[in-house]
């Protein structure tokens, strides 16, 4: 079974891609970059939840755990790996078993997830308190945001099917 829904977020990335493309004015293209990376960032977090809740329901039974977790989840605001996704994985499974599951990855998708994570929140976190006043901003275009995707993506699902095989 598959956590991982990717069908939506690419579609939506090609789109906003396709519409920047089409931008006739330096202030659409900033929006459309500006959307692409929000996008892309939003379907992180909510796909990070995605494997911790997967985990929780599997191998959490007591109700008041459960509970504990959800809002664990609806606390984390953020898709950084130590300071977000590593502390949800660390209430779920243990610090033991995170070290177990982080030695049994692939080490090349995780240092690729790594560094697309860093560069996303570095491009993420002044655009998502900011609005755009002009045209002086400088984005990444969607096409490198998507190229982003394909590097958090194969990521979270290698970190998703170890954390299966590994029995978590």
């Amino acid at each position: 079974m598959k956590t991982l829904a990717k069908t939506y977020i690419e579609a939506n990335l090609r789109y906003i891609e396709n519409l920047y493309n089409r931008a006739k004015t330096p202030q659409k293209s900033l929006f459309f970059a500006k959307l692409a990376i929000l996008e892309l960032c939003g379907w992180i977090e909510m796909s990070m939840d995605a494997i911790i809740l997967r985990c929780a329901k599997q191998h959490v039974k007591v109700p008041t755990n459960k509970k504990y977790l959800e809002n664990v989840i609806i606390r984390t605001h953020g898709f950084e790996y130590d300071r977000h996704f590593r502390e949800m994985l660390i209430r779920v499974v243990g610090l033991k078993s995170v070290e177990r599951i982080e030695r049994s990855l692939n080490p090349i998708q995780f240092q690729k997830l790594n560094v697309a994570l860093t560069a996303l929140k570095a491009h993420r976190d002044p655009q998502a308190h900011t609005y755009i006043k002009g045209t002086t901003a400088i984005l990444d275009a969607p096409s490198v945001t998507k190229s982003r995707f394909n590097d958090v993506y194969n990521g979270l699902t290698d970190f998703d099917r170890t954390m299966r095989r590994l029995g978590f």
